[in-house]
């Protein structure tokens, strides 16, 4: 009885903690799409993509004890991440289609 009464109280009280490396997150995630056509980008979105994928299941597990606005960065910068390699698939098929015409 005594730990439905805590739970209950852990999850009507306001989130106060950040996820653990949101804003790093995020700031990995943009950092990578002006890079994305070298190995940093490509460095960076792969470290941005498994942070990201931990933090989401961290916040998953326990979505009452973090805040939404750090939830909102890990998953912007997922999209920047997902985005980067998005653009690097892009060219590397590019060049191999150029190439293949010449």
């Amino acid at each position: 009885m005594e730990n439905d009464t805590l739970d209950s109280i852990a999850m009507t009280s306001t989130p106060t903690k950040d996820l653990d490396g949101a804003g790093g997150i995020l700031t990995m995630g943009i950092i990578s799409i002006p890079f994305c056509m070298g190995l940093i980008g490509l460095i960076l979105a792969i470290i941005t993509l498994t942070r990201s994928g931990k933090a989401l299941s961290l916040y998953r597990e326990y979505p009452h004890q973090y805040t939404e606005k750090s939830y909102k960065k890990v998953k912007a910068g997922r999209t920047c991440a997902i985005v980067s390699l998005s653009l690097l698939g892009a060219t590397i098929i590019l060049i191999f289609a150029i190439g293949g015409l010449a």
